[in-house]
């Protein structure tokens, strides 16, 4: 069994991928925190992590799928060549991202024509770059809440995303495409 990559980045929302990192648990998942350099990376909670390795420090061969949990202020990480660089390394293999960590996978080039959802809104992204036409398949926060999305997430090919509220049903959406099969109500739904 290969293992899950997972990439933290400054003001991270550990409460996203909190159910994930336990459903892999129950999986019997390996998994390595990973981020720009060794030191601790602090949640948007206020809760301090430390890697286990930095984004240089990648073995692909060793990993099968990637996660991405949103951020209180994900610009720096979006505006980094070096983490863009990581995330992009993840092409073809299974990929869950949530809240506005889509938009790694957007700036990554690896969203290019598939649809998606991302805990924020077309007209504040803009500003950051990225096109109409990147954005066109786009189901953002306001989006969401107006016609929610019947599973609480979306899945194109192997790359999984969907907005905070959703993330139990984004973790076992997941936990799924790895094989891992938890009841739902273990996590209350």
């Amino acid at each position: 069994m290969k293992n899950t990559a997972v990439l933290i980045y400054d003001s991270f929302c550990n409460f996203e991928f909190s159910a994930l990192l336990e459903l892999l648990g129950f999986g019997g998942r390996e998994i390595t925190v990973f981020a720009k350099s060794m030191a601790p990376v602090r949640s948007e909670e206020g809760l301090r992590v430390l890697p286990a390795a930095t984004v240089s420090e990648l073995c692909l061969d060793e990993y099968d799928s990637l996660v991405l949990t949103g951020a209180a202020d994900i610009r720096p990480a979006i505006e980094d060549a070096e983490i863009i660089a990581f995330v992009r390394k993840f092409e073809g293999k299974k990929i869950a991202a949530i809240s506005v960590a889509p938009l790694l996978l957007l700036r990554a080039g690896l969203l290019n024509g598939k649809p998606f959802m991302a805990g924020v809104n077309r007209e504040d992204i803009l500003e950051e770059g990225f096109s109409q036409d990147e954005l066109r398949l786009m189901k953002g926060w306001d989006d969401a809440l107006r016609e929610p999305v019947p599973d609480g997430y979306i899945r194109s090919g192997e790359i999984l995303t969907s907005v905070s509220y959703n993330f139990v049903r984004w973790a076992l959406e997941f936990g799924r495409m790895l094989g891992i099969e938890v009841s739902p109500k273990t996590f209350g739904l």
